[in-house]
């Protein structure tokens, strides 16, 4: 009797062990990424351009950022983006080959965050095509506290000396859409972060079911 009980304690367990390590190890490359939703306000756009965008279209958009500090300064922190979207008055642009979020603390006099995307997958406009897109902030010596990428970003009017985003299109970065950010926040933890979460906890319990069931005296 005893070693049936054992045996099925194992056979609860075990499968129980192993699910949890292979949505850990699922969700490992997940875990250190955070993901950034913005939004904006056009305020010049280069003549060149006129035929597809126009001073006061909103933008919105996104950025994934991988949280490992690739830099070895520490008042300087790399960040590669791993996910991008844009969308500027119904112009959409993805990610590109590359992309980076740099966060500087107090290396200059002041703070600052910046964001780029070379070359992002958007659609050619007067026969330009779009070479890049980026974010710079800059603010007093007080936003940050190290070169950490913040999993709260700080309040846009913290940036007291510069609020922008622009695209780029055409060779030399001469002609741009530019404008004011009008929010920047950490999007919430994806569904499947909190799915897993509840899984495990109902798991667990499925586990100690069936302990309870294996304690009680079994009747003819």
């Amino acid at each position: 009797m005893q070693m049936k009980k054992k045996s099925a304690i194992k056979g609860l367990f075990l499968p129980v062990i192993a699910l949890c390590s292979l949505l850990l190890s699922g969700n490992a490359a997940h875990a250190a990424l955070v993901t950034y939703s913005f939004t904006g306000i056009v305020d010049d756009v280069h003549p060149q351009l006129e035929s597809t965008f126009s001073e006061g279209q909103s933008l919105s958009g996104s950025i994934s950022v991988n949280m490992v500090d690739t830099n070895v300064n520490p008042r300087v922190g790399h960040y590669a983006v791993t996910n991008f979207s844009l969308n500027v008055g119904g112009y959409i642009a993805t990610m590109g080959p590359s992309g980076q979020v740099q966060i500087q603390d107090k290396l200059t006099g002041f703070d600052r965050m910046d964001g780029l995307v070379s070359d992002p997958n958007g659609q050619i406009v007067d026969g330009l095509p779009l070479r890049q897109f980026d974010i710079g902030l800059r603010g007093p010596a007080n936003i940050f506290n190290s070169d950490a990428l913040p999993m709260s970003p700080p309040s846009l009017s913290s940036f007291d000396k510069l609020n922008q985003f622009r695209l780029f299109f055409g060779e030399g970065l001469g002609r741009t859409v530019s404008g004011t950010l009008t929010s920047l926040t950490a999007v919430p933890l994806p569904a499947a972060v909190i799915l897993f979460g509840a899984g495990l906890v109902a798991l667990v319990g499925l586990g100690a079911g069936g302990l309870r069931n294996l304690r009680r005296p079994h009747q003819a």
